[in-house]
């Protein structure tokens, strides 16, 4: 059997113990480096059953899919889809596989991490110490804040306990309405107008799904307190990010903390990095020890539970009923 991880860059799988797993049920082969073409990438996956997809940038469409009559599973490392295809994943008897939870408590740390830095412009005080320079800008107490969560899956619900830890009034908003749930976390649920209007902090954790696409545009944006941060650990792609460019040069929302970006890696003249109210950092949400270890094992083990017969976190479960998984799953 052949396994493929074609977009190990940055690294997570080489010299990694997990692959040995991997290596006992087949021939396994690592690419370190980003595929230059969609045709580079099919060149890498051709002749392969299993694939661990590591990378974002990596996209599974119809064509690739076309081209790869053997592929049988793709396990992700996290739990974003956007990348594939995936009624096409489930035309051609690929199962997808994911990751839930094994992220949640790093990425909403990190999402906390941006909120403190942007409120207290600690990026912007580092640099200016750097260069020598006595700096102060005046930020704001986060206790007493009103915190609006965009999305109540397990990362949002987590950064509702860590808002209501610091003595944030947190209020969300979900596609889908959990009476349950939001008893659980106590917190109000409102119109996605009404959190954009009383929010102090916005906070994104949305899937990159077709409805979520640029949920948050220009008119959304102009609902924001001028003193308003807007954070975004989750996809760029939810927010436009010309009408959030425009806000924060023209002072209309105060500042931006962004893990995620449509073009990864950032280019050097890329304009956020010109603006001083937001705070950068390169799609680290899930770059902790502890969930590196976890996210490194999951993929591994939704593989191996597939070949052993009994699949895991499957996100497309028609491609269960294809014959090619009949015939030889």
């Amino acid at each position: 059997m052949k396994i493929v991880i074609p977009d190990d860059y940055p690294p997570v799988y080489q010299d990694h113990p997990e692959v040995e797993r991997l290596r006992q049920r087949g021939d396994v082969a690592i690419y370190t480096t980003k595929a230059a073409s969609p045709a580079e990438l099919i060149d890498r996956l051709r002749g392969a059953e299993v694939a661990i997809n590591v990378r974002a940038y990596s996209v599974f469409d119809e064509p690739l899919l076309a081209a790869l009559p053997e592929l049988r599973i793709v396990s992700i490392l996290g739990t974003g889809t956007d990348n594939f295809d995936l009624p096409a994943c489930s035309r051609h008897g690929v199962v997808v596989t994911n990751c839930p939870g094994a992220s949640t408590t790093s990425v909403a740390e990190l999402t906390l991490a941006l909120l403190l830095a942007a409120a207290r412009h600690v990026a912007l005080a580092d640099r200016k110490v750097r260069e020598g320079i006595w700096y102060h800008e005046r930020g704001f107490e986060l206790r007493g804040k009103t915190l609006g969560v965009v999305g109540l899956g397990l990362i949002g619900q987590e950064v509702v306990r860590l808002g209501k830890a610091l003595g944030m009034r947190v209020i969300g908003w979900s596609f889908h309405d959990d009476a349950a749930r939001e008893a659980a976390l106590g917190i109000e649920t409102v119109a996605l107008d009404d959190l954009l209007r009383q929010a102090d902090v916005v906070s994104i954790h949305l899937r990159n799904s077709s409805e979520a696409r640029g949920l948050i545009g220009r008119r959304e944006i102009g609902l924001m307190k001028p003193s308003a941060l807007l954070i975004n650990t989750a996809r760029a792609a939810i927010v436009d990010q010309d009408a959030l460019l425009d806000a924060l040069r023209e002072k209309r929302i105060a500042g931006a903390g962004l893990d995620v970006f449509l073009q990864e890696p950032l280019p050097a003249d890329n304009p956020w990095v010109k603006l001083d109210n937001v705070v950068l950092s390169p799609h680290v949400g899930w770059v902790t020890n502890e969930a590196s270890e976890r996210l490194a094992r999951a993929p591994v083990d939704n593989v191996l539970s597939y070949l052993d017969g009994h699949p895991t976190n499957v996100v497309n479960p028609a491609a269960l009923e294809h014959p090619k998984q009949r015939r030889s799953g």
